[in-house]
């Protein structure tokens, strides 16, 4: 890729250990690479692309997209993935994350990884610090419009980061000031989506349509991207706010509509071909996400990808990998897949789909790259993460038409999604179309790190139509959607007004 060297400067300066004596602070860039940082074009662009690698350890490291559409999902273990990797699976399935919280196996770990957020918060330093120093570039170096750019893709990725720390932990800790050093609590993650809102939209029309590098695409935010995102943090925020939460769906369906006009963003039909496509990332439907290319040396971890766990040879794992980890159950694949519609999504996406056993096959992740030979032959995932899709932005759309009683329109986003997916156009009404506009999101977006995050937010949590590991309206009040803060010793010395969710402890 583009500036490699560039962004491994960039990523040492920024996260060496530092020994810092306050929560969340960060050393100044100055202090570690001399005064002549920040002078170029140069020095922004890798300072930026580190950022971006920082949200690919995040992603590409660890288990936490596949865990975000397993928890409390109607999926069960059918084979052996290791020694612990039944157990810790079982419990995540089963919304059982006290008993991961303490054990130290090796998927456990991997799940309590998720459960730190400090990852997410050096991704808002280092925004932050890219947003403030940028404007310390001469001019000569740096125009206003690339300037304006950078100061954009600052704000986009705080907002993102703040986005996935409220989803996943609830209220956060919220500040864009470069270099904090104060010790700070916990804002309202209803105050942090509006403050995230306001910040993302005074910023997104500084974004680019689309970038002249092609490589930039789908990897780079755009003001689609922007758009996509403020609509993920209306509807999440709507879910939140005990107030009318009218203007947050109004927002949704303007934001929709600027999407529209945005022409190099289209649906691709459902095949096996444009799966490929789409989730190599590159494609008129990719709004963001995190690149994962072999040829370029950028591989993420096995385990970060939904193949490793639904899939065996030859779409994932060695030769001898001959079964599945996990599967569907062939009832909750009956619900969404009703028998006799048709629905191209079934039949490219699925192998096996209602076996629920180790046959099962799950092929929407099929881009591979070999390694070894013969009896050592491997097929490891060379898809990206994709965090937004177009098909997510246009049922988010669908989703807030309904809640204000516009079924017209909300059949017409949704119906768009079924359309490339040539399944028969949806004309329910009322209740009826919002249980639709659900499993449509549940069919369209399976694997891709959206479960969880819609079951909680639509509610759905606490009712056993939708989830196999239904939470108690108590439970759900008192926190139990959320993940647990693990908090180190250090970081409650650092910070007194640090706490962790309730529930959880």
């Amino acid at each position: 890729m583009k500036n490699i060297k560039y962004l491994l400067v960039a990523m040492g300066l920024l996260f060496i250990g530092t020994g810092c004596k306050k929560f969340l602070n960060v050393v100044p860039i100055d202090a570690l690479s001399g005064n002549n940082f920040w002078q170029t074009r140069n020095d922004v662009e890798g300072f930026t692309n580190g950022i971006y690698a920082r949200l690919r350890n995040k992603v590409g490291g660890g288990v936490l997209m596949p865990a975000l559409d397993v928890r409390g999902n109607f999926v069960k273990t059918v084979g052996t993935i290791d020694n612990s990797g039944n157990n810790v699976f079982n419990n995540l399935i089963a919304n059982n994350l006290k008993s991961v919280t303490t054990a130290t196996t090796t998927y456990d770990n991997r799940l309590k990884a998720i459960m730190d957020w400090k990852a997410w918060y050096d991704i808002i330093a280092a925004s932050n610090i890219l947003y403030y120093e940028v404007d310390n570039v001469p001019a000569g170096n740096l125009s206003d419009t690339e300037r304006r750019r950078y100061k954009a893709e600052a704000v986009f990725m705080r907002n993102l980061s703040y986005m996935f720390i409220c989803k996943l932990f609830g209220d956060a800790i919220y500040y864009t000031e470069a270099y904090n050093s104060k010790s700070l609590p916990r804002t309202p993650q209803v105050e942090v989506m509006k403050k995230c809102i306001a910040d993302m939209s005074a910023a997104k029309n500084d974004l680019p349509t689309a970038y002249t590098d092609v490589s930039y695409t789908g990897f780079r935010p755009t003001r689609a991207s922007a758009v996509a995102l403020l609509m993920h943090l209306n509807m999440w925020a709507a879910a939140w706010d005990n107030g009318d939460k009218t203007g947050y769906y109004k927002s949704v369906l303007t934001l929709a509509e600027e999407m529209a006009t945005y022409t190099n963003y289209a649906l691709l039909p459902i095949n096996e071909q444009n799966t490929r496509l789409i989730f190599k990332g590159r494609t008129s439907e990719n709004l963001f996400g995190v690149l994962q290319d072999y040829n370029y040396g950028e591989t993420f971890v096995n385990y970060s990808n939904y193949s490793y766990f639904f899939s065996h040879f030859p779409i994932q794992g060695a030769t001898t990998k001959t079964t599945s980890f996990m599967a569907y159950e062939k009832d909750y694949i009956g619900k969404l897949f009703p028998a006799g519609i048709p629905d191209a999504r079934l039949s490219t996406w699925f192998e096996n789909a209602t076996s629920d056993n180790n046959t099962f096959q799950f092929k929407k992740f099929t881009n591979t790259y070999p390694t070894g030979s013969g009896t050592s032959l491997t097929a490891n995932s060379d898809d990206s993460a994709i965090i937004f899709r177009l098909p997510d932005a246009l049922l988010l759309a669908a989703e807030a038409a309904a809640e204000l009683n516009d079924d017209a329109t909300a059949r017409s986003y949704v119906n768009q999604v079924r359309l490339a997916a040539t399944a028969p156009a949806l004309i329910s009404n009322g209740s009826e179309l919002k249980d639709d506009i659900y499993k449509e999101r549940c069919r369209e977006l399976i694997g891709e790190g959206q479960f969880f995050f819609d079951l909680v937010r639509t509610k759905r949590a606490i009712n056993t139509e939708y989830s196999k590991a239904v939470i108690s309206v108590g439970n759900f009040n008192a926190g139990a959607w959320t993940w647990p803060l693990i908090i180190s010793a250090t970081e409650r010395s650092a910070n007194p007004y640090l706490i962790g969710n309730n529930f959880w402890n």
